[in-house]
């Protein structure tokens, strides 16, 4: 083929139309919107615990905001959601120390929130939701499968330490028909504090429930008054703060189950320690340390975090939802 023949092929070529239509193809892109996690703590230093647990959680960016009260939310919460399409991944965590001032956060984050930009809220003041919630869930687990307590209805539960992780216990152990006693402990409270606070817990425990009774019982001789004739005991005070010593341990007569979750010495029941995992401390007394709490209520903390993260549209984690995923755990 000549040279001004080849040429006038590739004009012929060229010039025709072609028959294939080409149809672009549409991928669907996964959405690729970080996780972001808002963290209102109470107090003057956001917790690095629940900031550690929420990045491990699979979280992208976690924002602490600090000295966090119910008048700033509003604002907050509305700036957060706003700036981001309906449904992306946000999660609005509440904690810290005053529990008051956090429950008010939590009705006001709520509250805040407009359809269609609603998203996840998880309630768990200073780890007080999840640690009663592993307290209360182990005790059960424990008495069923070593001790032969199918039903803790009516049983005799006493909690020294009227905080916030004892106040969540007080009222789960209500739920479940336990007749609670929670005894405050420090010295510079008094008795109308703590009969008024069991008051307000019993109501918050919802009806039907035991009457919660509260005592002041600043002294170890009158603490094991109480605990004389209890079922189970959990030892639910501050840090470092022993409530029963081992010459009243001693003392005390029938099988109990006995959990304390501090990991400060000295210990709030003396006898127990951290390690402890339903080993008999004294005659016919079982304790649970710290750390067999601890893996439960951290297991159940990063199972929450992680539901959240990936949880479109409003759901609440509060309480409630930590002792379910706190027995669910236990089960498996």
């Amino acid at each position: 083929m000549q040279k001004g023949d080849i040429e006038e092929e590739i004009k012929s070529i060229l010039g025709r139309k072609s028959i294939i239509e080409l149809t672009p193809i549409i991928i669907k892109k996964k959405d690729s919107s970080d996780k972001i996690c808002y963290f209102f703590d109470t107090d003057d230093n956001a917790s690095p615990f629940d900031i550690n647990m929420a990045y491990d959680a699979g979280f992208d960016i976690v924002v602490p905001i600090s000295r966090m009260s119910a008048d700033q939310v509003p604002k907050l919460v509305q700036d957060a959601i706003f700036s981001r399409k309906p449904k992306a991944p946000t999660t609005f965590f509440i904690g810290g120390s005053n529990v008051k001032e956090g429950e008010k956060i939590a009705k006001a984050v709520k509250k805040s929130l407009v359809p269609p930009f609603e998203c996840p809220v998880i309630i768990d003041p200073r780890g007080s939701h999840t640690t009663a919630s592993a307290v209360v869930a182990m005790t059960v687990d424990v008495a069923k499968k070593m001790h032969n307590i199918s039903d803790l209805k009516g049983k005799k539960v006493v909690i020294y330490g009227a905080g916030p992780v004892g106040r969540i216990a007080a009222i789960l152990g209500a739920k479940i028909g336990c007749d609670m006693y929670i005894v405050e402990t420090w010295d510079k409270s008094n008795k109308e504090f703590i009969v008024n606070l069991t008051k307000e817990l019993t109501e918050e425990a919802g009806e039907g429930v035991l009457p919660i009774k509260g005592i002041f019982a600043p002294n170890p001789e009158k603490r094991f008054e109480v605990a004389q004739n209890a079922d189970i005991i959990w030892s639910l005070a501050a840090a470092g703060i022993e409530v029963l010593p081992e010459d009243l341990m001693i003392r005390l007569k029938g099988k109990k189950i006995v959990i304390d979750i501090n990991l400060v010495p000295p210990y709030g029941i003396e006898g127990i320690k951290p390690k402890h995992d339903n080993e008999e401390i004294y005659p016919g007394i079982f304790g649970i340390g710290a750390l067999a709490i601890g893996r439960l209520k951290a297991n159940s903390e990063g199972q929450i975090l992680k539901e959240a993260a990936n949880t479109k549209g409003l759901k609440v984690f509060d309480y409630n939802y930590a002792f379910e995923i706190a027995k669910n755990l236990l089960s498996k």
